[in-house]
């Protein structure tokens, strides 16, 4: 009795979340692609980050493309009365040659393709019940059946840190969101994780820094067959790191950038480090205006270049990196290598309450 109690209990949980959200969305359709745009949010569920496995793997072994697992996955939740939208960003995924040996040593570029992130809920708030709600289902509850699919693809190793498939899910802002989105209570977060750091972004005096290089947590789904070893490795490989790696990576290409005559290069670098609850930055600058300068010109320097493909003769947009030495010696690997963001974003200056 005390079972059927409990399975009531959950039950009428379930009708209450499917039913307090389904009134904001049409009935969902199968196919539809819903895009995230501005005015969905703020607050938001981070679902998933997904990407493709290289396409040479994809035609020989099958499976679902990026696109077509986000777009499923979307279909899933709407079918359960939450909104849930793509968004498709920037991410690095192959590493390639340098075209020329001669250039920085042989050093190493990154081919940028797409990814795409599942975001899910339209909250005015992070502590929104309904939010609070929906979290717990998608981290808990929610198991689309295209993932228990073997043709499908889907690749989501089980870990002690995901024990379901979608169980580090997260809150954050829609990425889309124009306005500064916090709380109090972020604020006092915001402290505690840049509180004793050299170069925290908290102690620029600027209104606002350029974002040179992202350091994010573990939240991707790899798309391809799910036998595939290649998959599983560039997975773990790539998006095996905790936050506490991200943010020792950002404090020390920080403090690298900071130094780098003693590397090799022509100049030390303004860089600014800063932690928030998903991620690590690092900045460059400090600028009063947003349409100051020296923004475009240190956006040129550190943003992605178009280089030839050594083996497919296409462009493509590729990372510029940071070794320590800038130029090492013969027949040597760097010490440290680091890959800055395609697209350096303007950032403003946290002035905390």
């Amino acid at each position: 009795m005390k079972m059927l109690r409990t399975l009531t209990v959950c039950l009428l949980a379930l009708i209450c979340l499917t039913g307090s959200l389904s009134a904001e969305i049409e009935k969902p359709v199968k196919g539809k692609r819903y895009k995230l745009a501005k005015n969905h949010g703020p607050w938001m569920i981070m679902v998933a980050a997904i990407r493709d496995v290289d396409d040479e793997t994809r035609r020989v072994e099958g499976g679902m493309s990026a696109w077509e697992a986000a777009d499923a996955i979307v279909f899933e939740l709407r079918k359960e009365g939450i909104p849930a939208y793509t968004f498709s960003q920037d991410e690095q995924v192959a590493e390639i040659s340098s075209p020329s040996t001669s250039e920085n040593n042989g050093r190493r570029y990154v081919a940028q393709h797409g990814y795409i992130s599942v975001m899910a809920g339209n909250f005015a708030s992070s502590d929104d019940p309904k939010a609070k709600d929906a979290m717990t289902y998608i981290k808990k509850q929610f198991n689309p059946g295209f993932l228990t699919d073997p043709k499908s693809g889907g690749i989501l190793p089980q870990t002690p840190g995901r024990p379901s498939a979608f169980s580090r899910a997260f809150m954050t802002v829609n990425p889309l969101y124009a306005g500064t989105v916090r709380d109090a209570e972020e604020d006092d977060m915001i402290v505690e994780l840049n509180s004793g750091q050299k170069y925290s972004l908290l102690q620029n005096k600027g209104k606002y820094s350029l974002v040179v290089a992202t350091f994010k947590g573990s939240s991707v789904m790899q798309v391809g067959n799910d036998k595939s070893s290649k998959a599983l490795g560039f997975f773990e490989k790539n998006f095996g790191k905790s936050l506490d790696v991200c943010a020792e990576n950002a404090m020390l290409l920080t403090e690298k950038m900071r130094n780098a005559k003693k590397h090799g290069y022509d100049t030390n670098f303004d860089a600014w480090v800063y932690h928030d609850k998903y991620q690590s930055l690092v900045l460059v600058g400090s600028f009063d205006s947003k349409d100051d300068p020296q923004v475009r010109l240190l956006a040129t320097k550190f943003g992605g270049k178009m280089i030839r493909h050594p083996k497919t003769g296409d462009d493509v947009l590729t990372g510029e990196t940071f070794t320590v030495p800038k130029i090492p010696k013969a027949n040597q690997l760097p010490d440290y290598s680091w890959l800055f963001d395609v697209k350096p974003q303007l950032m403003e200056v946290p002035r905390l309450r």
